[in-house]
């Protein structure tokens, strides 16, 4: 649902005025505005089921369930977002957005202690000098990681962090215990030029937790992506990765690389490979991810899944995930369901 509705605002798109509109100053002339709010969501119900292997599911990052159980479990995570954009004249705009997740099949919160998990961020932006924002945000490493994986960090067939972040995770101590979102976050979205954009972000640690920063480079040209991140807590916790894909027409190859170090789970290297193709109703994908742990406990893994769409915003899902780590025994997994957009 979108409403729009005319104001009286500041038009002044200039680097100064990005920053003196964030921190809630007034230095410029007023115009006609025009606002949009819109409501969105996604509501995603599936059943999921993994065998007794002995690999665990940090190896297979969609597993996420009992195994030898039939579990009610969501593909993609049912959300409900708020998003408001004010152009403000002269390119210069401002923009909140604040996304809940939840359970579907509960209706619980993904998170009993953060409301609005997905984002909650306010930002100052124009078409000719970018945007500057504050809040809880995808950190810019993130940005690139989700790009590399053709699922999107979903479904049990998903690469997700084990392969596309190497298992980094900060200690929560000291920062978050995330390491895809940021709360207190400040950052900077910069304009695309000649298909190159760029983003940098610190999350402020505010006394008790260390700062953290975060950045990426991209280059999106017709079928050619290309990107490059870094995630950095201090000098023995970070990661930093490589990505990119061609899409052929028939199909979306997409690789990456990428290399950590400290954290919860130690130094490693990572890589995948994955191929989608566009179907006449729909899409279906395969990929392959290798994780190798400082431990020489390497991990692979092989996902591929189906989808099938009934419509612009509804579609049916299918998927297989599997990964084996070095002297376990495999873990697999299945799942299938329904998501809605909205």
């Amino acid at each position: 649902m979108t409403r729009h509705s005319p104001a009286g605002t500041l038009a002044c798109p200039t680097p100064l005025a990005l920053l003196l509109a964030l921190a809630g100053l007034g230095a410029c002339g007023a115009a006609q505005a025009q606002s949009s709010l819109t409501i969105y969501g996604i509501v995603d119900q599936g059943l999921a089921r993994a065998n007794g292997g002995t690999t665990p599911g940090a190896l297979l990052p969609g597993r996420g369930v009992t195994p030898l159980v039939w579990t009610l479990k969501a593909g993609n995570t049912s959300r409900l977002g708020f998003a408001a954009r004010e152009d403000m004249g002269g390119g210069l705009y401002a923009r909140f957005q604040l996304e809940h997740r939840f359970a579907a099949d509960t209706g619980a919160p993904s998170n009993a202690s953060v409301y609005w998990l997905g984002r909650s961020v306010v930002a100052v932006g124009s078409k000719d000098w970018g945007e500057v924002y504050a809040g809880r945000e995808y950190s810019a490493a993130y940005t690139v990681a989700l790009n590399a994986d053709p699922t999107y960090w979903s479904y049990v067939s998903q690469l997700g962090s084990a392969y596309t972040y190497a298992n980094y995770t900060p200690v929560a101590a000291t920062v978050e215990a995330s390491n895809i979102r940021w709360a207190n976050t400040v950052g900077y979205k910069s304009p695309t030029i000649a298909g190159v954009s760029a983003e940098i972000a610190a999350a402020l640690g505010e006394g008790t937790r260390s700062n953290a920063t975060s950045g990426n480079l991209q280059y999106k040209n017709g079928p050619v992506w290309l990107g490059a991140a870094f995630d950095r807590l201090d000098s023995s916790t970070h990661m930093a990765l490589v990505a990119g894909g061609y899409d052929f027409g028939v199909v979306q190859a997409k690789a990456s690389y990428t290399r950590a170090k400290g954290g919860l789970n130690g130094d490693a290297t990572a890589y995948s490979v994955s191929a989608l193709v566009p179907l006449s109703f729909g899409r279906t994908y395969i990929m392959y991810g290798s994780l190798k742990p400082a431990t020489h406990l390497d991990s692979q893994m092989i996902g591929l899944g189906l989808q099938y769409d009934l419509s612009k915003r509804t579609l049916l899902y299918t998927n297989l995930g599997t990964a084996q780590r070095d002297g376990l025994t495999r873990t697999t997994a299945i799942d299938f369901g329904v998501k809605h957009t909205f």
